[in-house]
């Protein structure tokens, strides 16, 4: 997808210099002190991570401060000079004297979250979900939205979500009430926290056997791509997706045989294709990787990273079973993806091929299903102590950032940024401290950086949860790394189909050269929407893109000058 670049006329009057220096940070500089999040009694794990739509992050977390037996829900906010926002050591949003674990949560678009959760609260596991907004106000229903159904029989587990664009979100599951095996279940709750669909949520497949490990992306439409290993075969599991729309309802092209989801792979039965990730391809459809069996290797245990790209439509892209990302000797696993601006993707793994210890690895395929990097892909860290939980994000420029664990005298975290020709352009430390660092998750900062948040055990006790902020150069010092904002705003907003973005001040620093100007959807996706300039003014309109929530940037050189929210209605 091109990229859409704007040169503004600038005014002829004298410009204001505004220096918005991010020097005064609470992020701290030392990669074996950071930022803490939550150092409260006894442990803090498992967080998630997702952007404040404003350069920071909320971050959710498992929290056993209150009972070591059963964990509650905790979260908190940093903003992007990394201040805490909300209550020190974080906002309890579900206490119940159960235990809740397994967190997913998703920005809600509006500078706040909706986290979802498995829950022990009934005599078996059912999935709640609560959504706190950007000063930590706790909009659903004290301890969360049963969204699975507390009546439910047997076990809901295993919750995935995304942004409905509406304040809400769909959410996906495993479910065990069905049938005598796990299912697939979805759900969407209304931004006030309402169930829409039916009240035990809507079956994406009960086939035979088991379908397990669901993962969920945004179709752009409203709607959801779902995606999951099955194995209705009796043998072995294979890789199957459905897209429904906003209303929960099977999309055309999308139900396979029954109504039970289309084939992604069968390949080789007996071989198995399982634990599935997924990104958006921009235009509808999706990219799906997933570790595979197929290749056998006498008696070893060897897995490959095999991929394919579904349209709008349903229709396969690639070739039949999908395409080989990584056949080397060994085992490849623990993947994960990150669009790559232009239809593609980015995707990272763990790999044995030459230390028993594990290496990481990471691969670039295009939109047309070719591999970018060398074969198998390249090294982004190997040495003798095994590296692993490996994590990736784009970082909206065309490039990836990648956070790993090393296992040199203790478990540290680092990051790595490495361009589109696969060139690695920084490896830079992220948690040295004392004792173990590990699960390290990111999210990207709106410039270009990452911040990152991950178990620690420097005390030597117990789990604690700590972030740390690399800017776009891989540094953690912003001090070289001026951030110039200027004010604008979009009138209406929201708007159904023309607006105004007005520049409310002169231009920065009095530079007076060619700015660029770009459009992204809630999944960091770069989109086109016709535009015009006239002096300060971008007249905007919105062309082809669906009702939701948009981000506007305009950037001069390597600096955002300004940012603002856009919200599309029918």
């Amino acid at each position: 997808m091109l990229k859409k670049i704007l040169f503004l006329a600038l005014l002829p009057t004298a410009f204001v210099t505004l220096s918005v220096v991010e020097g005064f940070s609470q992020w701290n500089l030392s990669s074996a002190i950071n930022t803490p999040v939550a150092v409260a009694v006894h442990n803090q794990q498992s967080e998630k991570i997702v952007t404040d739509s404003k350069g920071g992050a909320i971050i959710a977390w498992e929290d056993s401060r209150l009972d070591t037996n059963h964990a509650d829900i905790y979260v908190q906010r940093l903003d992007k000079n990394g201040y805490p926002k909300w209550t020190l050591n974080g906002i309890n949003i579900c206490s119940n004297d159960s235990d809740q674990g397994t967190i997913a949560m998703a920005a809600d678009g509006f500078g706040g979250a909706i986290i979802a959760w498995n829950d022990h609260r009934a005599a078996d596991r059912d999935v709640y979900a609560q959504r706190i907004d950007s000063s930590g106000n706790i909009l659903w229903t004290a301890n969360g939205v049963a969204v699975s159904g507390a009546a439910k029989p047997r076990d809901q587990r295993d919750s995935k979500l995304i942004a409905d664009g509406s304040g809400g979100a769909i959410i996906v599951w495993q479910d065990s009430s069905l049938t005598n095996d796990w299912d697939i279940v979805a759900q969407r709750v209304s931004g006030s926290g309402t169930l829409t669909w039916a009240a035990s949520g809507v079956a994406i497949c009960n086939d035979l056997g088991a379908q397990k490990r669901p993962r969920i992306r945004t179709d752009g439409a409203g709607g959801a791509i779902i995606v999951w290993q099955d194995k209705r075969n009796g043998l072995d599991y294979d890789i199957y997706a459905k897209r429904i729309n906003s209303s929960g309802t099977t999309v055309s092209g999308w139900g396979g045989i029954g109504g039970y989801g289309i084939i992604v792979c069968s390949e080789a039965t007996g071989a198995t294709q399982k634990n599935p990730i997924m990104e958006s391809d921009g235009a509808g459809g999706a990219i799906i990787a997933w570790e595979d069996k197929r290749n056998p290797c006498n008696g070893c245990d060897s897995t490959d990273i095999y991929a394919q790209r579904v349209n709008a439509s349903g229709t396969m892209q690639w070739t039949t079973n999908g395409i080989p990302v990584c056949t080397s000797v060994g085992l490849q696993s623990y993947l994960d993806m990150a669009v790559d601006g232009t239809n593609g993707a980015f995707i990272v793994w763990k790999d044995f091929r030459s230390d028993l210890k594990g290496d990481i690895y990471a691969q670039r395929v295009n939109a047309s299903g070719v591999m970018q990097w060398a074969s198998n892909g390249i090294l982004i860290k190997g040495g003798p102590n095994g590296q692993g939980a490996p994590a990736i994000v784009p970082d909206g420029w065309g490039n990836a950032l990648i956070a790993y664990r090393d296992s040199g005298t203790s478990d540290d975290i680092y990051g790595v940024k490495v361009n589109s020709s696969g060139i690695i352009l920084w490896n830079s430390p992220v948690g040295t401290a004392a004792g173990t660092q590990n699960n390290p998750r990111i999210v990207m900062d709106g410039n270009g950086g990452c911040i990152y948040a991950f178990e620690d055990a420097r005390n030597l006790i117990d789990n604690d949860i700590y972030a740390h902020h690399l800017y776009a150069s891989g540094s953690a010092d912003g001090v070289a790394e001026e951030n110039y904002y200027v004010e604008s705003k979009c009138f209406p907003n929201p708007f159904s189909s023309s607006a105004v973005i007005e520049i409310m001040s002169p231009f920065i620093k009095g530079v007076q050269g060619d700015v660029a100007f770009f459009i992204y959807d809630l999944v960091g996706k770069k989109v086109e929407i016709p535009f015009a300039v006239s002096l300060n003014k971008i007249n905007i309109a919105r062309g082809n893109l669906q009702s939701g929530i948009y981000f506007y940037e305009i950037r001069n050189g390597n600096n955002a000058v300004s940012k603002g929210k856009l919200i599309l209605t029918d």
